[in-house]
């Protein structure tokens, strides 16, 4: 007969202990296999009318009750082509575009749509030159504006940045939020994409449109770990149901993906990353020039301290180039994604954005 050891009061702790991590991994796992939907984390929760349709691009004008009307430059908000319009409107609380309109900006949002197989032979060009500018033109149209702000995000701060060197009579003020425009530096991107062993031609020649999921996966890789870190992160926020709710959005939405339309990869990473023609004044776009100099309007560039996508020199590369005597830069502690959406972009971002552009939205 086994002698009765009495459960001491160590010995319950860690046997509590077992059940409450037991339990935790059972919810991390349910949360893991099957999240909740964009409906459960109310994703791109503002209020908005679709004003224009361009095939599958959309074209949103955001309610605005509290619009203040001594403001009469429209903001303009370009998304990157790679993923989903709503990080800039991810959920209440997190919501770039909720935060301009609650400061009187008359808000609008280029919404491009999902590539699909047919839309491989859209071209670099056609985006600058025929999509965006139709948007553009909307806008200035509905607005009875001669000029717009507009604030680019990512590769949307490229195409804005080409677009303003294109057409810079349209353009009142320019935002390159985050987006690269010089690609001589040594980011791991640059790197990566050097044509001695890099062919862009091969992908699209392949797949069609670069897929989706094969660029997540080189994201992933920019920062080692990431996976581990993400797995860390969700097990800490389990015990949270707004925290959970965040980081769920945010998952969300990077999983959103998007493929990039063949063409318009290809030109973007021959003429961009492998030869970088635009700092050089040599970027041809649809039979013209995209010269950075004819940009004269005020300039703001906006960089992450800790992005492995667009780091500083690429960004700020832009402010150099142009001919504006209106330039600033803004550094913000976080990442590519954070400094937009993150818990802290309200107190670190989204101010000193609205405090740039209040006072260059007036009468012009």
């Amino acid at each position: 007969m086994l002698p009765f050891f009495p459960m001491t009061p160590l010995l319950q702790e860690w046997n509590s202990y077992q059940r409450r991590t037991a339990a935790r991994a059972v919810r991390w796992w349910e949360v893991k296999l099957r999240p909740p939907g964009a409906a459960r984390l109310q994703l791109a929760p503002t209020p908005a009318e679709t004003i224009y349709r361009l095939n599958k691009i959309r074209l949103l004008r955001y309610h605005n009750p509290q619009r203040d009307t001594s403001l009469s430059v429209p903001l303009l908000l370009v998304p990157s082509i790679i993923n989903k319009y709503y990080i800039m409107d991810l959920q209440p609380g997190r919501s770039m575009v909720a935060y301009l309109l609650q400061h009187g900006f008359d808000v609008w949002m280029v919404d491009w749509g999902t590539p699909g197989p047919e839309d491989r032979f859209d071209t670099f060009d056609d985006y600058i030159a025929f999509y965006l500018r139709r948007l553009v033109g909307r806008v200035r149209r509905e607005t009875g504006a001669g000029r717009i702000s507009i604030l680019g995000y990512c590769i949307g701060g490229l195409f804005t940045a080409i677009y303003t060197a294109l057409y810079p009579d349209e353009i009142a003020n320019l935002v390159n939020l985050a987006g690269p425009v010089d690609f001589a530096g040594d980011g791991l991107l640059c790197t990566w994409t050097r044509p001695e062993h890099f062919r862009a031609g091969a992908i699209v020649d392949a797949f069609g449109n670069m897929p989706g999921w094969l660029m997540n996966g080189a994201f992933d890789a920019l920062i080692p770990g990431n996976q581990l870190r993400q797995a860390n992160s969700l097990w800490d926020r389990l015990d949270g149901e707004e925290r959970l709710r965040d980081y769920l959005g945010l998952r969300y939405w990077l999983q959103d993906e998007m493929d990039f339309p063949g063409e318009t990869y290809r030109k973007y990473i021959r003429d961009l990353y492998q030869e970088n023609l635009l700092v050089q004044g040599r970027l041809e776009i649809a039979g013209r020039t995209a010269n950075l100099a004819a940009i004269t309007c005020p300039i703001l560039s906006i960089t992450a301290t800790n992005d492995h996508i667009a780091p500083a020199p690429q960004v700020v590369a832009l402010s150099a180039a142009v001919s504006s005597a209106d330039k600033q830069t803004l550094t913000v502690e976080g990442g590519h994604i954070g400094i937009v959406a993150g818990r802290d972009a309200r107190e670190k971002l989204w101010p000193q954005l609205a405090a740039w552009l209040w006072p260059r939205s007036g009468e012009i």
